[in-house]
């Protein structure tokens, strides 16, 4: 059952204007902190205390963007509550992850902007809300989405339609920005305007994604994006 997703009040933005409601929706990891270092190593701890071999990290790197049980029936369908348990614990003790720099002050110039925000994950929202306290941002997002609250999670579009019908916006309206190809997937499946966000890509990765027009290699590049939809949320002719 679905549980009701973190709907924050918050003040009117000081240049909000009612003729262009707009909304950005982010992903979490990856996107606006950079937690794969973290996750990378709680996943180490799970294979050597599970005797996992590379063909499992293999598995969950491809897996990336999916919530975390999901990503442990992959690798084992028998064993995946324990490899879950086993990452948690993991996790719990590695500490929050870094915000990605630029991040803060995007968010800031966006609320100035009066555009409504948004955070969509396939992470439990407990702990993203606590990461955004951390970071000192939680009070700019208006709507939190966990893995627990909308089922089914990314990659299917509910979870990112939600947020934007708790905001009463249009999906013209909003874009989303997300680091993976789930995040992709889900972007298309609910018809919402997708921005990669590539400022934590390796080299590697910059290649894989390279199909991907819509991106922004640095955070303040996504507002030359929100620029693009106009002021009913439809894209600007070219």
């Amino acid at each position: 059952m679905a549980h009701k997703p973190a709907i924050i009040p918050s003040s009117p933005s000081p240049n909000g204007a009612g003729t262009r409601r707009r909304a950005v929706v982010f992903d979490f990891d990856g996107t606006l902190v950079d937690s794969y270092p973290l996750i990378e190593a709680a996943f180490s701890t799970v294979m050597r205390t599970h005797a996992l071999d590379e063909r499992a990290r293999v598995l969950f790197r491809q897996s990336r963007g999916l919530p975390l049980p999901e990503q442990m029936r992959r690798i084992s369908p028998d064993l995946w509550e324990d490899l879950v348990a086993t990452y948690r614990r993991a996790d719990s003790r590695l500490g929050p992850a870094q915000v990605f720099r630029g991040i803060p002050t995007l968010v800031r110039t966006l609320r100035q902007r009066g555009v409504h925000l948004g955070v969509v994950s396939c992470k439990r929202r407990v702990l993203v809300e606590a990461e955004l306290e951390g970071i000192g941002l939680h009070r700019h997002f208006d709507v939190i989405i966990g893995y627990e609250d909308v089922s089914p999670p990314k990659p299917a579009p509910d979870p990112l339609l939600a947020a934007i019908n708790h905001l009463e916006l249009s999906r013209g309206s909003a874009l989303y920005v997300g680091d993976s190809l789930v995040d992709m997937e889900t972007g298309a499946a609910a018809r919402v305007r997708t921005v990669l966000a590539a400022w934590g890509h390796s080299a590697e990765m910059n290649r894989e994604f390279a199909r991907y027009r819509l991106r922004a290699l640095r955070p303040r590049d996504l507002l030359a994006h929100l620029d693009q939809l106009g002021p009913n949320g439809h894209k600007h002719p070219a």
